[in-house]
């Protein structure tokens, strides 16, 4: 036995070195690699490392992941998401399998790879079946099976099959479970894949264990091992089967012996399940020896990894140890409360129903394949009755050609018939051609006499052209003039309204003042009144000489970018709204979205918002509360802010559309104001680089769209 030992450790030791060197040979190419040939090594490493090395494996498998997303190829993308999936099955992570295997099987399907498809549809069913629920897990490993079977990939092929095995194991079916085992080792086998050679025999040795043929169970487990491949991961089955044979002859020693190398193996490999199930045969060994106490120990460690994994099956198989164990100590209650979780999560995995779930599920992807034959049938007749119509439309067009050409020969010697007549009129025809030409000679020289009289006019007509060009250059050089004037006059008009609303604001502020203290001291009604009104218009004139102002600070104001906060900025400017037009007869609402960043100067937007509030108010419906409807929201292309400002006021006709953004406009006139509410807004969004528009898309609201650039 201990020559035997010394074999398998010698083989396993040079297989390693081979395989570490294969891996240092990779690693070495991937320094000097670049675009998708590094992503393909990465891809490569994840495979040789995830069964010894898993946390290496994902560290190439995410590198490969960012690089796939930088490039956008979507098939790499989909590759290296199933092989991140991959490494969580070995780390024992099954709801991250899930996660990343129906991710990439998302792309795979959007881009039609079937074998990145059926690939993922293993991983999926492994993770379903390790997590207990062999419904899923046999309905996705069946398709990845047929998927496999009609493209003809034998890559993934064995490992698929045993899968499907190891759910026919799990339901005690071992003669169904060996035939898809036996199915996996011949492909392996013709593969030349070792790693697979290795799997199937522990599948197998796995269904004689559970049968009870420890002889047959413990030949498969040492052939598994004598083939010294350098994977941590299933040779530690081997030994913890060899363990589990050695415990159940009461060989306790060897038993030790072999579930510790395999807990060392395990434990290098972070794979949480397999060390859960060593615990177990270390409580079972504890258990056969009267050793209660120690035997809770172990299978305390146990369960506290199978829960933290969410392996259903182990933790089935621990609690029913529970049970026995406390029952043995004596401890009833406890047994029975065990018992009682046992039933429980029994019912969670297994149930009568499921073998016909499963029957059921093999006929559904029968009928589907079936179906897919019948579409390939059918869309091969298709293709036939197109065939035969090609056919006769062939057959019809050839014999309407012969019909043709029979007809030109007829045609042909009509045809040579008339021929030989025109010839005799041909040569009549020549000899009148040689006296036309004698006329053509003398026109020729006529002609001549025409050109070089052209030729002088148009010496006469590019004289004319200089002096015009001449003239082009001085109503240029006006143009330019005026233009420079036109700016002047525009500083100045600038500078008037300026100067205008400051010279006007204090004796418009005294009158207002005066109209105030008036109101205030005054009692006769008649006065009263008059003071009103007198306060009314010059309020209006103030707000006419404040816009005025503005309109010309946002000419000559410089535009900062600052981040705009939307719903401070709503709700201040309903509350100056409120304050000048004295009413909250109007209701807004408004709408930001939540992940909403924008820069832009903080006076232009407040002025865009402000006016837009305001004007809604001003041409309300009389005797109905105002409302207004804004919402804010990135644009399509994430570089600009889109507004919308919707309000129930009287509307704007059709015939109005085109000057609501003038000042001085004859609907402003008609309304009785001066129309700079939304000519300041138009003057904002411009100075922004944006632009503002009318929608007339709802009778029941006047609806503006405002577009505005992010810095």
């Amino acid at each position: 036995m201990r020559a035997l030992w010394m074999v398998l450790f010698f083989v396993v030791a040079n297989f390693s070195v081979v395989c570490s060197q294969e891996v240092d040979s990779l690693i070495g190419k991937l320094s000097s690699a670049s675009g998708n040939n590094r992503v393909d090594i990465l891809h490569t490493l994840v495979v040789k490392t995830w069964l010894n090395y898993p946390k290496d494996a994902m560290s190439y498998a995410r590198e490969a992941y960012d690089l796939s997303v930088q490039h956008g190829d979507q098939q790499q993308i989909s590759k290296s998401l199933r092989l991140i999936g991959g490494v969580y099955y070995y780390l024992g992570d099954y709801d991250s399998v899930l996660v990343y295997s129906n991710r990439s099987l998302k792309i795979a399907n959007a881009i039609q790879d079937t074998v990145l498809i059926n690939n993922a549809f293993n991983n999926i069913g492994l993770a379903y079946y390790n997590m207990g629920s062999y419904q899923g897990a046999l309905e996705n490993l069946l398709r990845s099976l047929n998927l496999k079977q009609a493209i003809n990939e034998v890559y993934g092929k064995a490992l698929t099959l045993n899968n499907i095995g190891l759910v026919y194991d799990k339901l005690k079916d071992y003669s169904k479970a060996r035939e898809y085992f036996n199915r996996g080792l011949e492909v392996a086998m013709v593969s030349k894949d070792s790693n697979l050679e290795l799997y199937s025999l522990n599948n197998i040795g796995i269904t004689f264990l559970k049968e009870g043929d420890l002889v047959r169970a413990k030949s498969f487990f040492e052939s598994s091992l004598r083939l010294g491949v350098d994977n941590k991961n299933w040779n530690a089955v081997a030994y913890s089967g060899l363990g589990q044979i050695y415990q159940q002859l009461g060989a306790y020693g060897k038993s030790r012996k072999y579930l510790d190398t395999s807990l060392s193996l395990r434990e290098e490999i972070s794979e949480k399940n397999g060390i859960s199930e060593i615990y177990y045969y270390y409580s079972k060994e504890a258990q056969r020896k009267g050793e209660y106490d120690s035997a809770l120990a172990f299978l305390n460690k146990s369960q506290e990894i199978a829960e933290q994994i969410g392996s259903k099956e182990r933790m089935f198989e621990n609690i029913s140890l529970f049970s026995d164990l406390y029952h043995q100590k004596g401890d009833i209650n406890k047994a029975y409360d065990y018992k009682a979780r046992l039933l429980r999560l029994r019912d969670t995995l297994f149930n009568e129903a499921l073998a016909h779930n499963l029957a059921a599920i093999q006929l559904k992807i029968q009928e589907e394949e079936n179906q897919k034959v019948l579409e390939k049938k059918e869309r091969q007749l298709i293709i036939n009755r197109k065939i035969n119509v090609f056919l006769i439309i062939i057959f019809s067009l050839v014999f309407l050609l012969v019909v043709l050409i029979f007809y030109a020969y007829r045609h042909n010697r009509k045809t040579n018939k008339a021929l030989a007549e025109r010839n005799m009129e041909v040569m009549s025809q020549k000899e009148e051609i040689e006296a036309q030409k004698e006329i053509l000679i003398s026109k020729n020289a006529e002609l001549e006499k025409a050109h070089a009289l052209i030729t002088e006019q148009n010496e006469k007509l590019a004289t004319y052209n200089i002096h015009l060009q001449d003239k082009v250059d001085k109503s240029t050089q006006e143009l330019e003039s005026r233009n420079q004037e036109l700016k002047m006059a525009n500083l100045e008009l600038d500078n008037f309204l300026y100067k205008s609303s400051h010279d006007i604001k204090g004796p418009l502020a005294t009158l207002m003042g005066i109209c105030n203290v008036a109101l205030l001291d005054i009692n006769d009604v008649k006065a009263l009144r008059y003071f009103k009104m007198l306060l009314q218009t010059s309020s209006g004139l103030n707000d006419i000489l404040t816009r005025l102002k503005t309109i010309s600070d946002i000419n000559s104001l410089e535009v900062k970018y600052k981040k705009i906060d939307f719903e401070q900025l709503i709700v201040k400017c309903i509350e100056q709204v409120q304050n000048i037009e004295g009413t909250e007869d109007f209701k807004v609402t408004y709408k930001i979205t939540s992940d909403l960043k924008y820069y832009s100067d903080p006076l232009l937007v407040d002025l865009i918002f402000f006016n837009m509030i305001q004007n809604a108010v001003r041409f309300k419906v009389p005797d109905r509360a105002s409302i207004i409807k804004i919402r804010v929201a990135r644009g399509e292309d994430s570089s600009c802010c889109v507004i919308h400002f919707m309000d129930n006021g009287i509307g704007i006709k059709d015939e109005d559309v085109d000057d609501i953004f003038q000042m001085f406009s004859k609907t402003a006139l008609r309304h009785q104001t001066i129309g700079l509410g939304l000519y300041i807004v138009k003057q904002s969004v411009q100075k922004l680089g944006g632009e503002i528009m009318l929608l007339n898309d709802d009778k029941a609201y006047t609806h503006f769209r405002v577009v505005l650039p992010s810095s």
